[in-house]
């Protein structure tokens, strides 16, 4: 019995690496979990040439799809899991619900990983508002006559109430994302113990506009203003790196690097505080459930599955993407320290307790038993 993932670039066969993504990270530690339950595990994924790779526990497929453009690709992919597996006993599983293809397998499963086609627009009108519900139409349309869906977040299942009902007959499944790894008690304490003395924010994003990079700027800019003793670091990769650099080329206590996913736990331990500031396209997040995970006082944005993730008030700051809203929550935090901690610690509860690695895994398996 094998189970095939289906995503279109998930290893470098030139550099011989897995891509660096959230989808990308997740199928990887999928892929896992399968193999090291015994299954013969196969990621197929486009490539510029037919390739296979032996990645740990499990293979690569590259299929040649140079040339290739649209719905072209993913058919491509599907046509050599079908030359190679048995769809009475085999599984296949696309890695993201644009990718899925009706098909005959017994146990066949999209993977849907949050609304990315909320980000802000500007545009009015008839035609824009036309526009949108074409573009809604397109991602109902993807899973058109798909039974077993994992999602990652609550919003899109909500989302997709708001256009119509889900069939009786389709097995839906929402599962959090996960932290690969938590500080224990003792260091969650120690952390804590003369709470923010040299307080320090970490912003953990991709480096683009949806993740809300050009307001995190106007953020820390009036924050710098307020408190010019608090380092900042935004951590990451993307376009607007630069644009980082040169805003805050005359501030020592601003630093800019990236790090390795297997870095994250231990990177985000060093900070107090973090700042999720996404504007749109947002599942449950990996890296908030890395900050939470690594006792950090969080003020998130009300954006896609994130407020899955924060309890209000409670494990975290939950508010609109403006920057009053965001200066004024962590403002809060700053000048009343006790409050930080207390979120810290009730947030690290939460991550114990429902976006551990482990609890993710065993969903997952549950949710394969039941098919």
């Amino acid at each position: 019995m094998s189970t095939f993932l289906i995503y279109r670039n998930f290893y470098d066969p030139q550099q011989q690496k897995i891509m660096l993504g959230g989808i990308e990270n997740y199928l990887l530690n999928l892929a896992r979990l399968l193999s090291s339950k015994g299954e013969r595990c196969v990621v197929v994924q486009t490539a510029e040439q037919d390739f296979n790779h032996r990645f740990e526990n499990f293979d690569i497929v590259g299929v040649n799809c140079k040339g290739y453009h649209g719905n072209r690709k993913k058919i491509a992919l599907f046509n050599k899991v079908k030359a190679l597996a048995n769809p009475a006993t085999d599984t296949v599983i696309f890695g993201t619900d644009s990718y899925f293809i009706t098909n005959d397998f017994k146990k066949s499963i999209a993977i849907q990983h949050g609304v990315s086609w909320d980000k802000p627009s500007d545009g009015n009108g008839f035609w824009h508002s036309f526009k949108r519900f074409i573009s809604h139409q397109k991602y109902l349309n993807y899973l058109r006559n798909c039974k077993n869906l994992v999602c990652v977040d609550h919003n899109f299942v909500n989302w997709y109430r708001t256009y119509q009902s889900f069939s009786a007959d389709m097995n839906v499944e929402v599962i959090l994302n996960y932290s690969h790894a938590i500080i224990s008690q003792e260091q969650l304490l120690a952390k804590w113990q003369t709470p923010l003395a040299n307080p320090s924010l970490l912003i953990a994003r991709r480096f683009v506009d949806y993740r809300g990079i050009p307001l995190a700027i106007e953020v820390v800019k009036e924050l710098l203003k307020k408190y010019p003793h608090l380092k900042v670091s935004f951590a990451g990769e993307g376009p607007l790196e630069a644009k980082i650099r040169s805003e805050f080329a005359d501030f020592p206590n601003v630093d800019v690097f990236s790090y390795s996913p297997d870095e994250s736990i231990g990177i985000h331990q060093r900070y107090d505080l973090v700042l999720l500031p996404s504007v749109g396209s947002e599942g449950s997040s990996l890296s908030l459930a890395e900050a939470l995970s690594a006792g950090c006082a969080v003020v998130t944005t009300n954006v896609g599955g994130l407020s899955n993730m924060v309890i209000d008030q409670s494990t975290g700051f939950i508010t609109m993407p403006n920057k009053t809203a965001l200066v004024e929550r962590l403002s809060q935090y700053i000048e009343k320290p006790e409050i930080a901690r207390q979120m810290a610690l009730q947030g690290h509860a939460l991550a114990e307790q429902v976006l551990s690695l482990q609890r993710w895994q065993q969903q997952w398996l549950a949710y394969l038993a039941r098919l």
